[in-house]
């Protein structure tokens, strides 16, 4: 185990563990993740030879939109879980340089060095306990005219599991997530065909950590809640995604996409 990974929270431990332990099948299950990184690449800037960040770089579905928009930049990928960097290298065939560099790193508590140009991070900043908190140091890191983009799951997420759970008097794992700074878009997407696939997506990439102190439901109370999901909303598990971008020189923090 790296040092790094002997210092997180508990929640962050198991966050890297559980994505880590699938970095191998992780893109056989990841289409939701892809086509999301397919549209925050919509919101990447014009930039010459830009210093780029990626928070939560995962096996590098996003990555590959960044060495593809800026050839001439400098990357560092960062991950908390070394087994994803692992991935995202061999994903891409790219080699530790001058200009590309690997680091694990907590994206609540990033040690890189800024000024950089671009900081990305896709469908990670939902895991961290105060994501508000991460976008205003991530945002110190910017260069005077940088720009922070990024995609998360939001907070209006999976209303008919909730409202299943809460139907059967059950509490509810999922954590809460607060609204966010420079918010430019948003959809919301059902993408599986019932209640079970929808957890099997969640349990194939890692994704099944519910907040701390949560006791997972029995095996019974989990077939009644997804009975019930499936027969009110038939099925359906609606995700809500938002897509933000946040500029250093600028006090109001939602700004136009590029």
């Amino acid at each position: 185990m790296s040092s790094i990974l002997r210092m997180l929270s508990k929640r962050s431990a198991a966050v890297a563990q559980s994505f880590g332990a699938r970095a191998e099948s992780y893109e056989a299950h990841a289409d939701l993740q892809r086509a999301i990184s397919d549209k925050l690449a919509d919101l990447l800037p014009p930039l010459a030879r830009p210093s780029v960040l990626e928070l939560g770089c995962g096996t590098g579905l996003f990555s590959r939109h960044l060495l593809g928009r800026y050839p001439d930049g400098t990357f560092l990928f960062t991950d908390l879980a070394p087994s994803m960097i692992d991935q995202c290298r061999r994903n891409m065939s790219v080699a530790v340089t001058q200009s590309v560099g690997f680091e694990v790193t907590d994206a609540a508590r990033p040690t890189a060095q800024g000024p950089f140009d671009l900081i990305a991070t896709s469908m990670t900043l939902h895991w961290l306990t105060d994501p508000v908190a991460a976008l205003a140091t991530l945002r110190e890191l910017l260069a005077p005219h940088g720009v922070l983009i990024y995609a998360t799951v939001g907070g209006k997420s999976f209303p008919e599991w909730r409202e299943a759970l809460a139907q059967r008097g059950l509490p509810i794992g999922i954590p809460d997530i607060p609204e966010l700074p420079g918010v430019v878009a948003e959809e919301r997407v059902s993408v599986d065909a019932d209640a079970l696939g929808f957890l099997h997506r969640l349990r194939s990439i890692g994704g099944l950590i519910p907040r701390e102190g949560y006791s997972p439901l029995s095996a019974g109370a989990l077939r009644r809640t997804i009975r019930t999901a499936n027969e009110k909303h038939g099925g359906r598990i609606t995700w809500h995604i938002v897509y933000g971008r946040l500029a250093a020189s600028q006090s109001n923090p939602s700004i136009s996409p590029a």
